[in-house]
């Protein structure tokens, strides 16, 4: 399968850096400068996967990150020179999959990227569509990777909606914060342990009914379960 992947990163050498690796290893890629070209791509080249600097001329970058959540439930990498822990919550808080600091070195990106398309090729695999109730207002295809709540679908970015399903399967079982990143994320992922924490409290706004109890519990002084 061709995937596509947006660079929105204002300097040309770093650009031209991203573009020229990512296409060397099988992607089709489109460069952009602007917070306002990423924006006009996101209609016409339709990217499976957006690389995202925080700095842009024009924009900041998370209220990008923002749009392109809003808009297309694809993942974010975000790139920036900066190391803070409070820049790289909020970017996660507005819909950012993954955060990688400049300096970087390119095979590590291209990792990233790697890891993050598997999940994409996953989310577009169609299936039969058999369904699971988690409760009378929530179904979800686990072949088809869908999720309906009242009857409309619920569109889930790749990583939530791979959190969903492990808690599905795994119902009535704790976890820590350290056991979801070690079976969601992966033992090679190295971001912050709080990434849990803001994948949950997502889920949580997109399928949780005001005035009924939440589908994901927390556990306190130890993790997250899903009853």
């Amino acid at each position: 399968m061709e995937f596509k992947v947006l660079v929105v990163e204002d300097e040309i050498s770093i650009n031209d850096i991203l573009v020229s690796a990512l296409r060397a290893d099988g992607y089709t890629v489109k460069g952009v400068f602007t917070a306002k070209d990423a924006k006009n791509a996101l209609d016409f080249f339709k990217p499976d996967l957006v690389l995202l600097d925080i700095n842009l001329p024009d924009d900041n970058g998370f209220e990008l990150c923002r749009y392109i959540n809003d808009k297309r439930p694809i993942p974010v990498i975000m790139l920036t020179a900066r190391n803070d822990i409070v820049d790289k919550i909020l970017g996660l808080e507005l819909g950012a999959d993954d955060y990688i600091t400049k300096p970087f070195h390119i095979k590590e990106v291209l990792t990233r990227v790697k890891v993050a398309m598997r999940r994409v090729n996953k989310y577009k695999e169609h299936a039969e569509q058999l369904y699971i109730e988690i409760n009378r207002f929530i179904k979800v295809n686990l072949d088809g990777r869908n999720v309906i709540r009242d009857g409309e679908e619920v569109k889930l970015k790749p990583k939530e909606y791979e959190l969903l399903e492990f808690f599905i399967k795994n119902r009535n079982k704790v976890f820590t914060r350290e056991d979801l990143l070690d079976l969601v994320w992966g033992m090679d992922y190295d971001g912050e342990i709080r990434t849990v924490d803001v994948h949950v409290r997502r889920l949580r706004s997109k399928l949780d009914k005001e005035g009924l109890p939440s589908i994901i519990d927390t556990v306190f002084g130890t993790g997250y379960v899903m009853r």
